[in-house]
């Protein structure tokens, strides 16, 4: 990043503001089922799509992309077989990016509200040229880099709103942050029971904790990779990271997020397996320090509190609901099973076979359940096809021809394969890492990043 350029500079303030719900809705009228807003249903306007699109028209105009992989074509340090598969799926995932676009466009022949098919199929371009620019841009480890450091600090500023609205009970104040949290007793209000009590779980600037809280495991993600990494090497600057790190780990708790709970405790896990394979003691150390802190502020001040929410019955009526939403898109499946309801109309087929209470019109809690009823499932296989061709290309660098990669690009690696992974495993158990501005771009950053960071090592090899 000697020359750094504009559309790079315009990327990192996207960055920062992808957690905002600074927005502009239009025809508002639509979003709303009675008296109640569905997100699903809103044309919207985000602060970060408009920072995206003009770093994209910069990139487009001025940087004149190619549109072809910046993979090697001969090396003698790489092994055939290794480069040549990640040379095909790198070419590979382009080619099924594009049939996977062209599909989504050619279900907007049979949507009943064109409007908002097309809004739809715009987001999902906004997400696939986010994947293809960071595959394409992200050529230096110090662009991986930044990015992780926005991402954590993001995260920390997002845990300490939360931690902060959990504590008062109420929002605080942050509506040009698009942050809402409505009064205790709303019909929808994310909530945890106490004894008699409804307490209101953090919210961040997010439109709900669960969706804080995925956003906030890529940031205990990157959280973990600085402290390990060879960032600074300074002791004091690793203490500051360590707690910030502690800073997240409480945001998460304070979500109450219970999948998120768990996939946090596997992340952590992940990275002390990882450390004692690679025999970094150091590193090994400050992950356990940092866990074992986190644990002890919860248990010590928090106990109660934990307890009450992990104890929480299976049968309660949330996760009722969740197999209840994942049964009717199941439904949707069997009626329309290779081409979907169409892009963007989850919500109004819902609308036109069941009849639930306003606030209940929401996607299946489960992406590829949700994936294979608005797109069909040749939409759900292009798409796991997609996923599997980066998760491929990815694992690749973990070949011993790449034995040579330096412990930072391999942790790089380890890392990102880990923050993708979780988001596919939170989509079995919810929408939003395909629904949701903020997890939804976040999700597909992760993804183009993945695949640069495994060109990084075969053009170190080169």
């Amino acid at each position: 990043m000697k020359h750094i350029k504009i559309h790079q500079i315009l990327f990192f303030i996207f960055l920062f503001t992808i957690p905002f719900q600074t927005r502009v809705i239009f025809q508002s009228e639509t979003a709303y089922i009675n008296t109640v807003f569905n997100y699903h249903l809103g044309f919207i306007l985000y602060l970060s799509d408009l920072v995206f699109l003009v770093a994209m028209l910069d990139w487009v105009l001025f940087d004149r992309p190619k549109m072809v992989s910046r993979l090697p074509t001969d090396s003698a340090f790489v092994a055939t077989s290794a480069k040549e598969a990640a040379s095909a799926a790198t070419s590979g995932t382009l080619l099924h990016i594009i049939a996977f676009f062209s599909l989504i466009l050619l279900t907007l022949f049979h949507v009943k509200h064109i409007e908002l098919g097309w809004y739809n199929a715009l987001k999902w371009l906004e997400m696939l040229v986010l994947l293809i620019y960071c595959s394409i841009v992200f050529k230096e480890l110090k662009m991986f880099h930044v990015t992780l450091w926005i991402l954590f600090i993001s995260g920390v500023f997002q845990a300490i709103i939360g931690i902060w609205q959990f504590h008062v009970q109420h929002g605080l104040s942050l509506g040009f942050l698009g942050e809402y949290v409505s009064p205790i007793g709303t019909e929808g209000l994310a909530t945890i029971s106490y004894g008699l009590e409804k307490l209101i779980r953090a919210y961040g600037t997010m439109p709900h904790p669960n969706v804080l809280a995925g956003f906030l495991i890529v940031s205990l993600i990157a959280g973990y990779y600085l402290i390990s990494g060879e960032t600074f090497r300074e002791t004091y600057a690793k203490i500051i990271v360590s707690c910030a790190t502690i800073l997240i780990i409480l945001g998460l708790f304070f979500s109450f997020s219970r999948v998120s709970w768990l996939i946090a405790a596997l992340v952590t896990l992940s990275f002390l397996w990882f450390h004692l394979k690679q025999k970094g003691w150091s590193k090994l150390k400050a992950v356990v320090i940092v866990t074992l802190i986190s644990l002890a502020i919860v248990i010590i001040g928090y106990k109660d509190l934990a307890f009450s929410r992990a104890s929480e019955s299976l049968t309660n009526n949330s996760v009722t609901l969740r197999q209840t939403y994942n049964e009717m898109g199941i439904e949707l499946i069997k009626k329309y099973p290779v081409l979907g309801v169409g892009v963007g109309h989850y919500i109004p087929a819902l609308r036109d076979f069941y009849n639930l209470e306003d606030w209940q019109y929401q996607p299946a809690h489960n992406i590829y359940i949700f994936l294979a009823a608005e797109l069909g499932i040749l939409g759900l296989g292009l798409f796991l096809v997609i996923i599997g061709k980066i998760l491929k290309l990815g694992w690749t660098t973990k070949n011993p021809a790449f034995a040579e990669a330096s412990a930072d690009k391999q942790l790089l690696t380890f890392s990102l394969l880990l923050a993708v992974g979780s988001f596919l495993l939170i989509g079995l158990f919810d929408h939003y890492p395909l629904t949701i501005q903020q997890t939804r771009l976040t999700f597909f950053l992760l993804l183009g990043m993945l695949m640069a960071a495994a060109k990084l090592d075969l053009e170190r090899l080169a």
